[in-house]
């Protein structure tokens, strides 16, 4: 049973208009419990960056995972996807330790723009090779036949700032119909077909329902639609906050994830304090991308007295050569396995080397400093700190991340937002020795007819 309690509320101002922090636990039918607040970490393409399965498991406190769909679907419709044909479950197709639980997407967080518009039966999607379209049918079979342990419905999502008279309309009565199929599959189960053997055939994931930018009065029905079937329901996915407090009481005890938390941990703070449970931690791959070693904590008592602090920088850029002969760890009192084993200057001298065993240590201890941070929130909150704790940490550190000033790793297509004219972020890998030689044009494979007819989840149900 997929269920989310809310087990205390912390103690906030009457006067204000916020719900105010809280910790629960979510707890998954796979035996899965997630105590909030607490972060989940992003993949690319089914893997959370530079970091391999075991290296996962042994050494971070990672408990959940973000997959988005459209990472593994750059074949169609030319060609079926490798995942479309997958006998088994996501999980097995990446890999992932039995102790993290799996959340799937239709979208990366936080996604990109596309250009073309969503229509009534499909979603635009950005893959490794371009802009595509996903029928929202074979995303709601993938929801079914990979088995994730959540399962974040469609959401019509406008590639304009505020969309038009016209379009506003739409967008609450799509992702409506959307949802109300995601939910009549997944509480239907998955059919003995499809997983391939009894005890899969009764896995339902928990069904996340996206929560609109509109104006409550704009989107009306859809929420009266999410009251009534608030009982099919685990949580509610926001990639803005301006209509946290707006929703009825039934929807403020589900839990609540913000998919796009891209800034750093004092954005993360403010949303707990309007109610947040679960956020996507994206600052956190990349100040690593970056080379920046993360070193905030929360709720240390370091400013009981109420003496003024000169804010600090919440990390360090390891770029800078001054690290060179550092024999210090990155982080004084620091137990993760990069602090453990190894030092400043070694890490230094692996980024002036371009060593992606520097983004993995990396990653490793930016993991752990927020995994301690969740977990000292969690206790301020449960000791009655929050308010204080909150304030404290406001005035004890700067609010941006350094700015990065070395060439990280190659940049995936995804991590940028992209502009008409713009160049290639990255250097090709490879040139050709003759000078002389015309470039090779980039052209578009032929469409493969039987793969045109095979293309999606819907259409190779029957093969299953």
């Amino acid at each position: 049973m997929n269920t989310f309690r809310v087990l205390k509320a912390a103690v906030t101002d009457v006067a204000t208009t916020q719900s105010g922090a809280r910790i629960g636990v979510l707890q998954l039918s796979k035996g899965f419990t997630l105590h909030t607040p607490n972060f989940i970490a992003p993949t690319s393409r089914g893997v959370v960056p530079h970091l391999s399965p075991d290296n996962l498991d042994r050494n971070t406190g990672v408990v959940g995972v973000y997959v988005a769909l459209e990472d593994f679907i750059e074949k169609a419709p030319q060609r079926v996807p490798p995942l479309y044909t997958w006998p088994g479950t996501l999980r097995d197709f990446i890999s992932l330790p039995a102790d993290n639980f799996l959340i799937l997407a239709p979208r990366r967080s936080p996604a990109i723009v596309c250009p073309k518009p969503n229509s009534d039966a499909n979603i635009s999607i950005l893959t490794s090779v371009g802009f595509r379209d996903l029928p929202v049918k074979d995303y709601v079979s993938a929801a079914v036949k990979l088995r994730p342990d959540i399962v974040i419905s469609v959401a019509d999502i406008p590639n304009m700032e505020k969309p038009g008279k016209t379009r506003v309309p739409k967008i609450p009565v799509r992702t409506e119909r959307w949802l109300d199929e995601l939910i009549g599959r997944t509480n239907a189960g998955t059919s003995s077909k499809e997983a391939g053997t009894d005890a899969a055939a009764e896995h339902r994931p928990a069904v996340f329902a996206p929560a609109l930018s509109l104006e409550h009065v704009k989107q009306r029905l859809y929420i009266d639609y999410l009251v009534d079937n608030v009982d099919k329901l685990c949580g509610l996915v926001f990639t803005e906050a301006d209509h946290l407090l707006d929703l009825p009481d039934e929807l403020q005890q589900l839990a609540k994830y913000h998919t796009d938390v891209t800034s750093g941990p004092h954005e993360i703070l403010e949303l707990i304090d309007r109610g947040v449970d679960m956020f996507n931690a994206n600052f956190t791959g990349l100040a690593t991308d970056a080379g920046i070693a993360l070193h905030f904590t929360f709720g240390d008592g370091s400013n009981e007295g109420g003496v003024p602090l000169e804010p600090t920088d919440l990390a360090t850029d390891m770029w800078n050569e001054k690290f060179a002969t550092d024999l210090s760890p990155l982080e004084d009192g620091c137990v993760c396995y990069a602090c453990r084993k190894h030092h400043k200057a070694y890490i230094q001298h692996c980024l002036a080397a371009k060593e992606m065993t520097a983004w993995v240590l990396l990653q490793i201890h930016n993991l752990n400093v927020m995994d301690r941070f969740f977990e000292a929130v969690r206790k301020s909150i449960d000791q009655g700190r929050w308010e204080t704790d909150k304030e404290t940490f406001a005035q004890r550190y700067k609010r941006e991340l350094p700015e990065k000033t070395g060439k990280g790793p190659r940049l995936r297509g995804y991590q940028y937002k992209s502009a008409g004219g713009d160049k290639k972020l990255n250097d090709p890998a490879y040139r050709s020795l003759d000078v002389d030689a015309p470039e090779e044009e980039e052209g578009v494979p032929e469409a493969d007819a039987a793969g045109l007819q095979k293309s999606g989840f819907a259409q190779v149900a029957s093969d299953w």
